[in-house]
């Protein structure tokens, strides 16, 4: 039996340590500074109708990436509040939040998004960003998303789809090897995106809507560049690579990487609703 999840990095970080946390943030903030992410991240928050005013909730918020966009967008009025599992995450979180210019309108909270520390309908809209992905039985953090939102309110769940991941490569038969192989490994639920429309419907909400973005990204530093390091190890260590196979694999990578601009990416699917 296949075990999702088993090299995720994000699937159990209630417990990590500041310095490892300091390592995982500021990959997240590295990719957050890619020109894709900062188109996808305005798209959907305009799609999630955020606005002056407005308190909201950014559930598995991470680093505060989406947090700080979102609390731009409320203003001085409004609050946004960030909950994630890990003390560790918040507590970066926060001093990023602090040397910005929006952190008076942020409050963290620790918390599982499958049991959010919040009362019903408390509100005007709530968004997880990559996060039920990474968790065992996500689908349960639905219901939990659409309970802290007010009747009228909107939810949304922008999230990746493992098995939609390309790179520049000249090898189609081992790519595909190893980008399904690595899909399984790095994603606990890879294929959680496509349900999610069913997921909110079955949850109260109604006119669910779907828009899909595909961050690519060619900076040899950038995160999805990087990505395929990560996959080939993970497919390796799996057994359906052997490890030459991988080696070589990554090595033909690079030298494209060298030549000139390579695309590595990965589907993203944003479902957006209204609470009933």
């Amino acid at each position: 039996m296949t075990e999702y999840g088993r090299d995720s990095l994000w699937k159990d970080t209630a417990g990590i340590d500041l310095a490892s946390a300091r390592e995982l943030t500021a990959r997240l903030e590295k990719r957050a500074e890619a020109p894709d992410e900062i188109a996808a991240r305005e798209s959907y928050l305009d799609l999630l109708g955020i606005k002056e005013g407005d308190r909201v909730l950014d559930v598995g918020c991470g680093s505060g990436v989406v947090t700080r966009a979102i609390a731009r967008r409320v203003g001085p009025m409004g609050r946004v509040v960030g909950v994630d599992p890990s003390a560790s995450f918040l507590t970066v979180a926060r001093e990023i939040a602090d040397a910005s210019d929006v952190g008076e309108r942020i409050e963290f909270r620790e918390g599982s998004a499958k049991a959010l520390p919040f009362h019903d309908g408390e509100f005007d809209a709530a968004i997880a960003v990559t996060v039920f992905a990474h968790m065992y039985n996500g689908a349960d953090a639905v219901p939990e998303l659409i309970r802290v939102v007010r009747s009228g309110g909107r939810a949304g769940v922008f999230d990746f789809d493992a098995d939609m991941t390309v790179f520049t490569h000249p090898d189609r038969d081992m790519t595909r090897r190893i980008v399904s192989s690595a899909a399984d490994a790095v994603a606990v639920d890879g294929w959680i995106a496509r349900r999610m429309p069913m997921l909110f419907a079955t949850a109260g909400v109604r006119d669910v809507q779907v828009r899909g973005f595909f961050p690519i990204d060619s900076d040899p530093k950038g995160f999805y560049v990087n990505l395929a390091e990560r996959s080939s190890t993970a497919a390796a260590k799996s057994g359906a690579v052997t490890e030459d196979d991988a080696r070589r694999w990554l090595e033909q990578f690079h030298a494209q990487l060298s030549q000139g601009p390579v695309i590595a990416g990965r589907l993203h699917i944003f479902v957006w609703g209204t609470k009933s």
